[in-house]
């Protein structure tokens, strides 16, 4: 009984945000800080009524509901008290210290909640930096704060918390959730199955292409890698597993697509509209200059699929594609989709946008008697994707925190010149350095986290190194995303491996194998603008076109050891070198002072020519010589 009438608070409160959400992109009745302060306080309600929900205990559960209601009181204080808070920033009065350390307090519970204990932890240490950093020696020291100051600046002064990063959140990440979320209850799954079927006949890998492909398109909607895993790996791993793959190379390839759905656009995550922020520009910029990279690390990771099936020697039937089904989902997916990128790129902003994607979705899905789903079924979906937005706001809550804390401080510019100082100048360095960084905060964070911090942090210092600012984003925003699958603390490989019932540490090195692309295209962006569409010349542009996927076929190619068939030494050392020539040819451009550009080139394309020939060659033989059966189709 208890459990059911928590149930139905979930739901209830679910909607209610949710309503209160699209309801508020139509009409502007609330100013920017009453927004976030509203939106906050449904985060803090449907969290601690989730964790209420989880307790195993009556007083775990009236301990929970206790702190929800204290969350919501809280922002009500805000909501009622704009005027004065804004008035008395820096110097708040009694009650306002009270409610400022009750809001920081649920905060990082909240956090710790929905994300564990990493971000917290880090919050904590930046807090307790902003409180006694005075009390440090040498570069670290700031000036004293007194506690109400700093109380001020992280909360209730409508700083921190509240302000740029919670407004992402209230403004333009909640409804794209919602409507990754309702893709599922209107039966797009289905769409993205049969598509996913096309490219298991055509590449090698069957179920595991098909992982990729319908992970990849839920993930361009739902911009979340460990919700995509468990949406999605329910079916596509045991269909993997059943047909030959190892449970850790089922739980990798779930995760390393899974992920890759947070550099897809149209979404891209709550980062990229973070980054769309920090560079000044409209989200549709962002996601214009998205969409090669987005591509070329799928076609690595399919192509890592494609050769770890061969090395494997899997061979998986071909499965029938249901056409009719396609076409009969395709405009539950293509016409919102449309509707949404259209309205982006016409400058609408990004909760307009997805008001009317889930207005249409949800309305196309009551057309067909097959897709119309229950009311009930809608409710929980909604309600399930209002939950999923409430733990991302919370992250950005928190990041606030710590945002505030390098400005306030000082210590943001103080680490950047700590790069510049390590780095001595060099470009490359630097670069290694900001990736460290950025995979190190992604362990056990939020993308959208991991990301903000290396932004304030360390991009400027590479931006003064002479890197355009889009690019220098772009790269970290990647490093961010990759963190997922990296270990000591890789979330997307966990779930996956948690799904697979597959050993975790395996799953994750196997799925950062499976997306090494990932960690080659960030330096790519950075040395070759044509990946962000912003070519330099046309010739050296249309070389690049063709270098870096022959590339990447390359590279993975050599990690895996095979192509058509299994590699022997000098196909391996010839692919290697076909890597590095193509490669090179898409970096070199900027080496002043040496024409190195087509000289790669010419070997890069002529090795990979030597390689393709050769295993030409070598498949025709081991065919004749042990003919396979053709795959039963099913």
């Amino acid at each position: 009984m208890r459990v059911r009438l928590l149930d139905g608070a979930l739901i209830v409160t679910g909607l209610a945000m949710f309503a209160y959400q699209m309801f508020s992109t139509q009409y502007l009745f609330l100013g920017s800080y009453e927004h976030q302060a509203v939106h906050l306080g449904f985060v803090f309600a449907l969290l601690f009524l989730h964790q209420a929900r989880q307790a195993k205990t009556r007083f775990g559960m009236a301990l929970n509901l206790a702190l929800g209601a204290l969350g919501v009181a809280a922002c009500a204080y805000v909501l009622a008290n704009i005027i004065h808070l804004e008035e008395v920033f820096g110097f708040p009065d009694p009650t306002d210290v009270i409610v400022g350390v009750v809001l920081i307090g649920l905060v990082v519970i909240a956090t710790r909640a929905a994300w564990g204990w990493t971000l917290p932890i880090v919050a904590a240490i930046f807090v307790a930096y902003f409180l006694w950093g005075n009390n440090l020696p040498g570069h670290l020291y700031h000036r004293p704060f007194n506690f109400d100051y700093v109380v001020s600046y992280l909360s209730i002064g409508l700083s921190g918390i509240f302000g740029q990063f919670l407004g992402i959140s209230a403004n333009q990440v909640f409804l794209f959730v919602v409507f990754g979320a309702l893709l599922g209850i209107i039966k797009v799954n289905d769409f993205f199955l049969e598509a996913g079927k096309i490219a298991g006949k055509a590449f090698r890998g069957g179920p595991g292409q098909t992982a990729v492909v319908s992970s990849g398109f839920i993930g361009m909607i739902s911009g979340a890698a460990v919700a995509n895993v468990a949406v999605t790996g329910a079916f596509t791993i045991p269909y993997m597993k059943q047909v030959g793959y190892k449970p850790e190379h089922a739980g990798a390839i779930e995760a390393a697509a899974s992920t890759g759905g947070q550099i897809m656009p149209p979404v891209m995550g709550a980062a990229a509209f973070l980054m769309a922020s920090f560079l000044g520009v409209s989200y549709d910029t962002v996601m214009l200059a998205g969409v090669l990279p987005a591509v070329l690390y799928f076609w690595g990771v399919m192509l890592g699929v494609q050769f770890l099936a061969v090395r494997n020697d899997i061979r998986t039937p071909l499965e029938r594609v249901d056409y009719r089904k396609l076409f009969r989902r395709l405009p539950l997916f293509a016409i919102p989709l449309a509707v949404l990128i259209t309205m982006l790129i016409m400058q609408y902003s990004p909760a307009k946008s997805a008001f009317w994607a889930i207005v249409l979705a949800v309305g196309l899905s009551y057309i067909d008697p097959q897709t119309r789903p229950r009311l009930s079924e809608l409710a929980k979906s909604i309600a399930g994707g209002a939950l999923i937005g409430a733990q991302i706001g919370i992250s950005l809550a928190i990041v606030g925190l710590i945002a505030q804390t390098l400005i306030t401080t000082g210590l943001g510019n103080k680490i950047a010149g700590l790069v510049e100082i390590l780095s001595a100048g060099n470009l490359l360095i630097g670069l290694a350095l900001t990736m460290v960084v950025s995979i190190i905060l992604g362990c056990g964070v939020p993308t959208s986290a991991a990301y903000t911090l290396v932004a304030i942090v360390v991009i400027p210092s590479i931006i003064k190194m002479g890197v355009e600012p889009m690019a220098a984003h772009f790269f970290s925003f990647y490093f961010a995303v990759i963190s997922s699958l990296t270990p000591p603390v890789a979330l997307a490989a966990l779930a996956g491996a948690g799904i697979a019932g597959a050993p975790y540490f395996k799953t994750a090195l196997s799925a950062a194998k499976l997306a090494i692309s990932g960690f080659i295209i960030p330096f790519l962006i950075i040395f070759n603008p044509l990946l962000t569409f912003n070519p330099v010349g046309w010739v050296w542009g249309l070389g690049t076109i063709i270098a870096v996927p022959l590339g990447m076929t390359a590279l993975t190619a050599t990690i895996y050891g095979c192509g058509l068939t299994v590699f022997s030494a000098r196909e391996r050392a010839l692919a290697a070198l076909a890597a590095a020539g193509l490669f090179g040819y898409s970096a070199f451009r900027h080496v002043e002072g040496l024409p190195l550009e087509y000289p790669l080139l010419a070997i890069g394309c002529g090795a990979f020519a030597a390689v393709m020939v050769s295993q030409i060659r070598a498949n025709r033989t081991a065919s004749a010589v042990s003919p396979q059966p053709s795959p039963t189709r099913v």
